[in-house]
Formats: C-alpha cells, sequence, structure tokens
C-alpha cells in the first residue's frame, strides 16, 4: 500500500468519520487502535474517561487525537501501525456489526477511502518508477563516464609506452617491449588478434629487429611485420615477406618500417598485388597516428582500400582527415 508514511487530510478526515462508524462502542473503537498497535500508554487515558463518564468524549473526538498523534511519528513503529491501520479499514466488510444508521455512510467512506488510496498508490508507483527510471540513468551515466575515463587513461600510457620506444638502444630489448605494446595498440582498437606478435629473427639469431603477427580487419586476415632498422627497408627483406605470405590462404600483409622502406621496394611489392593485398606503411604514420588520437583501424581499412583501388602499395592517407578516436566506442570498464 503505498501511503504508508503519514495520512494527507483528505485521506486522515476520511478516516475519522470512517473509524468511529465501524466500531460500535468506545471499547471497541479503542480495542481496534490497540490491535493495530497503538501503544496503550496513549490509550490508557480513554479507557479511564469511558469507565469514569463515557458521555465525556465522543468515538469521533478519541478518533481524531490517536490518529492526530499517530500521524504525527516519523519513526519505523508508526510507520507499521499507520500501515496496519489503513489495511483494516479498507479490509472491512462486516457492515452488520455496525449501528444500522452508520452501516450506508460506513460503506461511502470506506468506498472513498479505497478510491483515494487507489490513486495516490497508482500516483507514487508512477513517482517510484520515475525516480527509479531517473536513478538508473544518473548511475548509466555515471558508469559510462567512468569508462571513458579508464579508456582514456589506458590510451594515454598505452601511447606513452609507445614514445618510450624511441629511446630504447638495445635491439633485443627494444623488441620485447614493442612486442608488448602492438599488442596492447591493437587489443585497444579492439582489432583481433588472431597469432600474437612475437619477436622473429629471419637472419642472424641475435638481432631481435623483426616483430609480426596476424589480426583481422574487416573479417580478412592481415599479416603484420614491424621492421625496427636504421637503413630503409629493401628488396630482400620485403620479397621474404612477399613469400610468408603466398604460402598463406586469403591473407592479406602489412609492413610497417621505422626506417622506411627503399625505391626499389614498393616495385617489388606492386608485382604481386594481382595475388595479395599488401601495404607498406612508415613508422611515423602510425605514430602521428596514435599522437593525434586518430582512429587506427579506420587508417587501416582506408589504406587496404586505396592499396586495392590504386594498385600502389604505398598510398599517401590523410591522417588529418581520418575521425577522431571515439572513446565511448573503445571504452573500458574501470577495472580493466
Amino acid at each position: 500500500m503505498a501511503i504508508s508514511y503519514h495520512f494527507p487530510p483528505d485521506l486522515f478526515n476520511l478516516l475519522v468519520d470512517a473509524i468511529p462508524r465501524i466500531n460500535r462502542t468506545k471499547k471497541d473503537l479503542l480495542a481496534f487502535f490497540k490491535n493495530v498497535g497503538t501503544p496503550i500508554s496513549l490509550l490508557n487515558k480513554y479507557y479511564s474517561l469511558i469507565n469514569y463518564d463515557p458521555k465525556q468524549i465522543s468515538k469521533k473526538d478519541i478518533t481524531r487525537e490517536v490518529l492526530e498523534y499517530l500521524n504525527s511519528k516519523d519513526n519505523d513503529e508508526y510507520l507499521g501501525i499507520r500501515r496496519q491501520l489503513l489495511q483494516r479499514v479498507v479490509d472491512f466488510t462486516a457492515f452488520n456489526t455496525c449501528y444500522d444508521n452508520d452501516v450506508d455512510s460506513a460503506k461511502a467512506r470506506i468506498y472513498e477511502i479505497k478510491q483515494l488510496v487507489n490513486l495516490k498508490d497508482s500516483v507514487t508507483k508512477q513517482e517510484q518508477f520515475i525516480e527509479n527510471e531517473r536513478q538508473e540513468k544518473i548511475k548509466a551515466k555515471q558508469q559510462q563516464i567512468q569508462k571513458l575515463t579508464a579508456s582514456k587513461s589506458k590510451y594515454d600510457s598505452i601511447v606513452n609506452d609507445f614514445n618510450k620506444l624511441f629511446a630504447i638502444t638495445n635491439p633485443q630489448l627494444r623488441g620485447k617491449s614493442l612486442e608488448i605494446v602492438l599488442s596492447d595498440i591493437f587489443t585497444f582498437f579492439k582489432i583481433g588478434i588472431r597469432e600474437p606478435f612475437c619477436i622473429a629473427d629471419e637472419e642472424t639469431g641475435k638481432i631481435y629487429e623483426q616483430i609480426d603477427g596476424t589480426i583481422e580487419l574487416n573479417n580478412f586476415l592481415t599479416l603484420v611485420e614491424m621492421k625496427w632498422e636504421h637503413n630503409p627497408i629493401g628488396v630482400n627483406p620485403v620479397s621474404r615477406f612477399m613469400t610468408r605470405l603466398f604460402v598463406r590462404s586469403n591473407v592479406d600483409g602489412i609492413i610497417i618500417s621505422y626506417s622506411s622502406f627503399t625505391d626499389t621496394a614498393p616495385p617489388i611489392v606492386k608485382e604481386g598485388l594481382s595475388q595479395r593485398t599488401v601495404a607498406l606503411v612508415d613508422l611515423q604514420v602510425i605514430s602521428k597516428i596514435l599522437t593525434l588520437k586518430k582512429d587506427l583501424p579506420e587508417y587501416f581499412t582506408s589504406l587496404i582500400r586505396e592499396v586495392r583501388l590504386t594498385k600502389n602499395p604505398k598510398p599517401t592517407i590523410s591522417i588529418e582527415n581520418l575521425s577522431d578516436i571515439d572513446f565511448s566506442k573503445y571504452a573500458v570498464s574501470s577495472g580493466s
């Protein structure tokens, strides 16, 4: 029952009129109040009055005084008493116990009370529904803000780790660090990693300058190779990459180079574009995308599309025209 705090004036007056009518005698009235939990200390004075001189006070006066007392209290005990009292009134059906001249009035008052309770109950439920909805929206907004904050913090941390790579002079240490950073970058942008990025050594077995792994872009598998060498990447490394790519079925390729590429590298790749889509990317481009907070998956999508359309393995993509990172799209939970 929604009206469970204090009786509003309209309901209070209806109760004052109805309760005396459904209790035939003053002792019945006091028993009614006692049964709903009214403190006996409050009722004792009325017992004394009606035992000494019943005509000193009417049932209606007793009802009004008791209800005023019950309605003035804020603690849970009196909240329960008011609920119980109201429930007893709306559930009352024993009109044969009333005085004959009170029956019709009692029925009318209880009907009005029921109507009022139902109305206020509906209003209260609607207000509660609206409040719950408001609280849910506030909670959802707070959670979204927390996720965005966590996402931005995670991104800043990844970019910071990426920038630190340029200060590492030891190839092996840089390779191991690059492996972690690449995985973090692709994971952040929700680019599926099919084969983890790992350190690979094709030639000497000592210099850790190559990182490769397989990712998923727009439902296509793409082999990504990262070269961090002092000299531009030439024909031989590119040819070896193409050979590894050709033994894989339906896989595109991207080579990212710290030192860019020689003039002879793109023509070698271009010859194989009829069989595989292969793109050549300078690491500085990736660095710029991360620094400007542009959408990396959008760049890779544009890159592969341009290579296919222009048959140019090293097309120019306008970084400034890429979309800014939508951190809500890449949002992570605050605990991640």
